[in-house]
């Protein structure tokens, strides 16, 4: 009999074992893994095959005997294959091939999410890689280090995508970017996914959208792709990354209800429908802090949230999730771009009436070299003012993160235009203006 059981050791299993020992040392959760890779920064991986990161042993958030000191059990390698919720018992298979059970008090699911498989012709050639766990990491980096190539194919223009055409731009490589929709990176306004299309173009990279890779063919050690508008090109390695949908397979068999995103359906105390039974991070939905809405958000971020959650509940605590906004950000070489809330198509969509603004600016006083530009959108909801959404882009050293979390802060305290401009920011030349950038943009608004 374990008191806790948390299937998953990525971020939302571990914070929810480091959270339960926070508050009651008498516990001693059980953290179970199908992989020998606890608590390591998946976010990280691109940073890894690009050389930013030399050692990929660096992505561990902690080692296994930091996890294990501070009084959390591991069992690694392991499948959990069954969940009885009624007698409190899963089934799994251990590293030896042995199948066992475990009884519980309180289950944790941390399944967390799976590579989105398109409907590809090949995807199985050699020279052809997903990118999602470390393993998938390692063995892409050892394909290069053998073979070096030299021209690769990335299919998709999300976030990873895009991370990961940077990465082998960086390992020297000739890089040509599919996306099947008209545009990469949709999730932030169309005048920045140019920039962003424009700044890795200008390092090198082909990118090609409103294109369906339809066929993978490898051959002498090349790898032929062949897609839609009679696209053709001939690399010697594919890296497919497409997007992420919620591993529920375990907790569906068991009877755990999921919801309209396809992911685990839980309450604001990220519980489940089956008694002493949670679930979070990219296996879970999550609540839209904005729309009142649960939304689908595989962000390391927010899985760190719902373990700490999760975990103070299963010590008797009342706290429940306040929401997520989707709070994003992405560097691609020296520009970052970021978002917030809600755009105006996600407002539209959710029945909210906006008005928006635009500034483009520098980050400081132009007189303290050298200074950046910078672009900011601002969303607000028209009758209330009320602050909903905000997009910065700008140079690396222009605090583009930092600041749009502001924006994201004013978003969760429902702040309106009025009283995201009475406060009181920071300043000084090196770093701002009197007016900061962020304060200078929701100006916009009444002029």
């Amino acid at each position: 009999m374990k008191k806790v059981v948390i299937i998953g050791a990525s971020d939302v299993g571990i914070s929810t074992a480091l959270r339960i020992r926070e508050l009651d040392d008498s516990i001693r959760p059980l953290v179970i893994a199908n992989n020998d890779f606890p608590n390591y920064s998946i976010c990280g991986i691109p940073f890894f095959i690009g050389g930013e990161v030399e050692n990929w042993q660096d992505l561990a958030h902690r080692e296994k005997e930091d996890i294990e000191n501070a009084g959390i059990d591991l069992m690694l390698n392991t499948d959990v294959t069954k969940i009885d919720s009624e007698n409190k018992k899963i089934s799994f298979i251990d590293e030896n091939w042995e199948e066992k059970q475990i009884e519980y008090e309180k289950l944790v699911l941390g399944t967390g999410g799976k590579t989105i498989v398109p409907p590809i012709e090949g995807l199985n050639s050699p020279g052809v890689f997903f990118m999602r766990w470390i393993d998938d990491a390692l063995n892409f980096n050892k394909f290069l280090e053998k073979n070096n190539p030299q021209k690769a194919v990335v299919v998709g223009g999300g976030y990873v995508g895009l991370e990961m055409t940077e990465a082998l731009i960086r390992r020297g490589l000739d890089v040509t970017l599919i996306e099947f929709e008209d545009t990469v990176l949709n999730t932030v306004n169309k005048s920045f996914r140019k920039i962003i299309q424009s700044k890795l173009e200008e390092k090198g990279a082909r990118i090609i959208t409103g294109t369906a890779v339809k066929k993978l063919e490898s051959d002498n050690n090349k790898v032929y792709v062949s897609g839609t508008n009679d696209f053709e090109i001939e690399v010697d390695t594919v890296l497919v990354s497409v997007g992420t949908k919620a591993n529920t397979e375990l907790g569906e068999k068991a009877g755990v209800q999921t919801g309209k995103t396809g992911a685990f359906k839980v309450n604001e105390k990220m519980e489940t429908n089956l008694k002493d039974i949670y679930a979070g991070g990219d296996c879970a939905e999550t609540l839209n802090a904005v729309s009142g809405k649960y939304a689908y958000y595989a962000l390391g971020s927010v899985a760190h949230k719902h373990g700490r959650i999760i975990g103070s509940n299963i010590c008797g605590q009342d706290k429940e999730f306040a929401g997520s906004l989707g709070t994003q950000a992405l560097k691609i070489f020296d520009t970052v771009v970021s978002r917030t809330g809600c755009d105006q198509k996600k407002a539209k969509e959710n029945g909210i009436d906006t008005i928006s603004a635009d500034l483009d600016t520098l980050d400081h006083k132009v007189y303290y070299s050298p200074a950046y530009e910078m672009k900011i959108r601002v969303i607000a909801e028209k009758q209330s003012r009320r602050i909903i959404g905000a997009q910065i882009l700008g140079n690396i050293n222009a605090e583009v993160s930092k600041r749009l979390d502001i924006f994201a802060t004013a978003i969760h305290n429902e702040m309106t235009i009025e009283e995201f401009n009475d406060l009181d920011l920071s300043y000084t030349p090196p770093l701002s203006s009197p007016w900061d950038p962020v304060q200078m943009a929701v100006q916009k608004f009444d002029e």
